[in-house]
């Protein structure tokens, strides 16, 4: 009886490799590549992050821009309202927005007389920042890019935005550049070349949710919780709040009753 037990269980690793496709991967769309394009401080040319869908570790000192990624990728697949920017540095307060990002803050300066300070930007009003993420789905042979392209004509506010979704791979070179510096020029080639461009989350949200398999909230709740999560308190509080549907306990008991009554009959 036990060894007909230790052979029917898998270990870990056994699991992770039972599931893997064949090139090693797990399933599902799993992020490929990331380009940022005058995102942060990251500003100037193109910064790519080669992930090549596998699991992957970003390391650095302090300062040297891992919140500024993850703060990227969250902005592909949250809505910007939502997100607690550079929460994972540990940040307490909103101390990032989502025009700090494309103006490029990077430090303060005090007026002449002491009385305020005006965070310094890399960049001026005008200039576009990308975000762009490559997915690939390896057994559905499938690749789809998400893009948010930002930009700005004053100092404070919210940046205008589009997101875009091509059931293809794009780069920033080829597919987001030599337009001018008309962003609406963009997206008309953007839609153009077969592209969905789309000026709010909401439809956005919807076609990746409809093209990665993502059926409700859910999901992409417990991504917003901890995507930057520095500890969970209560594991069994977390499970509960985060990652159970909710059931309408009432109803299923009444119908339990019912049903037991009908037996009893």
């Amino acid at each position: 009886m036990t060894t007909e037990l230790q052979d029917s269980h898998f270990s870990l690793d056994e699991l992770a490799e039972a599931q893997a496709d064949d090139d090693g991967l797990p399933p599902g769309f799993r992020l490929q590549r990331l380009e940022l394009l005058n995102w942060g401080t990251f500003h100037g040319g193109v910064r790519t992050f080669r992930l090549d869908g596998a699991n992957s570790l970003l390391t650095g000192d302090i300062g040297s821009g891992k919140s500024t990624v993850v703060d990227a990728i969250t902005t592909l697949l949250l809505p910007a309202n939502r997100i607690e920017y550079n929460k994972a540095a540990g940040a307490q307060k909103r101390e990032r927005t989502l025009m700090s990002y494309v103006r490029g803050y990077h430090k303060s300066t005090r007026s002449t007389g002491g009385e305020y300070s005006k965070p310094v930007a890399l960049r001026a009003p005008g200039t576009l920042t990308v975000v762009l993420g490559i997915f690939h789905n390896v057994d559905l042979d499938k690749t789809i890019t998400l893009g948010v392209t930002l930009w700005t004509m004053q100092e404070a506010g919210t940046p205008p935005r589009f997101y875009s979704l091509a059931e293809k791979e794009q780069s920033i070179a080829e597919d987001f550049s030599n337009f001018g510096k008309d962003p609406a020029k963009l997206k008309k080639r953007l839609r153009a070349e077969g592209v969905k461009v789309e000026d709010s989350f909401d439809p956005y949200a919807a076609a990746f949710k409809r093209n990665f398999g993502i059926s409700g909230n859910q999901a992409m709740d417990l991504f917003h919780r901890t995507v930057s999560m520095k500890q969970v308190e209560n594991i069994t509080h977390f499970v509960r709040a985060n990652m159970l549907e909710d059931d309408d306990v009432e109803s299923r008991i009444k119908n339990l009753i019912h049903h037991f009554d009908d037996l009893k009959k």
